[in-house]
């Protein structure tokens, strides 16, 4: 089984699906390659020209489906002198395996498709049918998962497993998220007579510090995600040293998390403060305009650790005697977009360590990889004693 993991980890490393600008069409093309001993019955869904997802069935037992959801883009490796393993050649030290995407989440990728082998190969069906849903542009608007959520298998599944790195433990929820663009144009000028100018460096930057001080005394903890965070990731501006810069460009990322009575309106509130913010900051300076552009908006969302759902696939573990941890993520995944066109009990869970993701030298443990896919038996072999939808 290890040889197995690593041969289609290999495949799904080296096939690079850096996003931007994700290329997903190509790696979709090798796993129907990889699946087709099996002759799938599968669905490509194209999003932009090279970019596709890719949904594939499993006929269970029921006619009713489960979905499992893994994205197969990846942030970009970066500078890669900086890498002492080369991010696209999937280099294996023992049960370690490098690469960019090797944790977020080609590693879940690969415990998906290796659960699709093992019951076409056992010629056993599951006790549910299962829709695999592989993603393109998780990492940035979620494209892929907007346009599968079109689709009607989708929107009939009876409940998610979205496949994502938590080290194997049952992610009960994940942060929010909404990143704002403050676009700022000033009146240019000589930097030797800066009073006939407007700074939109200097006007941007006291709007963020406004925002982020009144953001602070909004923001909320939670028990399993903790403190809600509001953060300057990205700015430009400026010509040259001697020129008050006529425009700049501030960007900010809030992570928010779960409070059921207030998700529906949490992020609308927080634009509306950004809003509020610029426009009085425009009427104390002449010459000055601000406008504010939602790039991403995703909702907290949680289940709760006493739902059926989520007591059903514990006491499934514990039949089996494996304790599971519950936990949360930090970062969004697909669940958030699929949840605002179905409600149906999820979770996150799948191989690898969460710090691992983004990072240089990104690597995961071919052993998890097999510990998810027993798990994931686990989970849906369970699910056929109990009715839990």
């Amino acid at each position: 089984m290890e040889e197995d993991i690593y041969s289609l980890l290999e495949m799904l490393i080296k096939t690079n699906t850096e996003n931007p600008p994700g290329r997903e069409e190509v790696l979709v093309d090798n796993i129907l390659e990889w699946l087709e001993p099996w002759k799938p019955r599968y669905k490509k869904v194209p999003i932009e020209t090279g970019r596709s997802c890719l949904l594939v069935w499993l006929e269970g037992q029921r006619e009713e489906y489960i979905g499992f959801a893994g994205h197969l883009d990846t942030v970009p490796a970066g500078d890669r002198a900086e890498w002492q393993h080369d991010p696209f050649s999937a280099e294996r030290a023992g049960n370690i395996v490098y690469g960019r995407g090797a944790t977020d989440m080609k590693g879940g990728v690969a415990a998906m498709l290796l659960l699709y082998r093992y019951y076409r190969e056992k010629n056993e069906k599951p006790p549910y049918g299962i829709l695999f849903m592989f993603t393109a542009d998780e990492k940035a608007q979620g494209k892929g998962i907007a346009e599968l959520c079109k689709q009607n298998e989708v929107k009939q599944i009876k409940a998610l497993f979205v496949c994502e790195p938590t080290g194997n433990t049952l992610g009960l929820g994940e942060m929010g998220t909404l990143w704002l663009k403050f676009s700022v144009n000033g009146i240019g000028c000589h930097a030797s007579m800066s009073s006939l100018g407007v700074n939109a460096l200097e006007e941007g930057i006291q709007i963020v510090e406004k925002f982020q001080k009144e953001w602070k005394k909004k923001s909320y903890s939670h028990p399993l995600l903790g403190k809600e965070s509001c953060s300057l990731t990205k700015l430009s501006g400026g010509v040259k040293i001697n020129m008050i810069p006529e425009r700049a460009e501030f960007y900010l990322d809030i992570r928010t998390v779960p409070r059921p009575e207030e998700n529906c309106q949490r992020h609308g509130e927080l634009l509306e403060l950004a809003e509020h913010i610029c426009k009085n900051q425009m009427a104390e300076k002449e010459g000055l305009s601000v406008s504010v552009e939602v790039l991403t908006d995703r909702p907290a969302i949680e289940m709760k650790r006493d739902s059926s759902f989520i007591e059903s696939l514990l006491q499934s573990a514990e039949k089996e005697k494996k304790a599971l941890e519950c936990s949360a993520v930090r970062f969004f995944t697909d669940a958030s977009i699929v949840l605002k066109n179905i409600s149906v009990p999820f979770i996150i869970f799948g191989p690898g360590d969460p710090k691992e993701c983004h990072t240089t030298d990104e690597k995961i443990e071919i052993s998890q990889i097999e510990e998810a896919i027993e798990y994931y038996k686990i989970f849906i072999e369970g699910m056929g004693e109990t009715r839990v939808f």
